[in-house]
Order: structure tokens, then sequence, then C-alpha cells
């Protein structure tokens, strides 16, 4: 899904989805929100509204489900440290 600059009150970008209707929120602090079963009027009516922050408060956040992206891709992308030292095979190899 593409999203489009927003640049008001907070929110960055935003996209829609019509074949999921899935509505995506990036927010200046980073979080990414998708909010699913949003119908197209709903989604058309924020993208174009010219005062989003106030659609997304009175009409989408109190009525549709969210998941957090941000932190979803977030646990995806980190990965484990490698350890550091000898393995455990290793120093049995060599007695140690």
């Amino acid at each position: 899904m593409q999203r489009r600059p927003i640049h008001r009150g907070g929110i960055v970008s935003a996209g829609y989805d019509r074949e999921t209707r899935c509505l995506d929120i990036e927010f200046d602090t980073k979080r990414v929100l998708r909010y699913e079963n949003v119908g197209s009027q709903v989604a058309d009516r924020f993208l174009n509204s010219a005062e989003p922050v106030a659609y997304y408060q009175d009409v989408i956040r109190e009525e549709y489900s969210a998941v957090e992206l941000s932190r979803t891709a977030l646990k995806e992308v980190v990965k484990k440290p490698a350890k550091k030292g000898i393995p455990a095979e290793l120093k049995a190899l060599f007695g140690e």
C-alpha cells in the first residue's frame, strides 16, 4: 500500500487499500497504525479532510480496531546479537 504525505497535526502520512479495507496511518512519533475493516468512504473522507487529526480522533480511533505495524516490524528486524567468545564445541574439542 502506498501512503501519501499529510503532514498535519502529528500525522506524517496515510494510505488505504480498498481490497483489504486497511487504513495505515504514520505519526510523527514513528508509530504506524493499521486500522482494519475501514470502509472506502471513511478512508476517503479522512485522506481528503482539511482537518485529518480531528476526523481521525472523532471517527477512526473510536470506531475501528488497530494493529501497530511499527512495533511488529521492529521485532522482525531486530536480531539477537552474536555471542562472543569461544563456542562450547571448540572448548570441548581442545580440552579447555
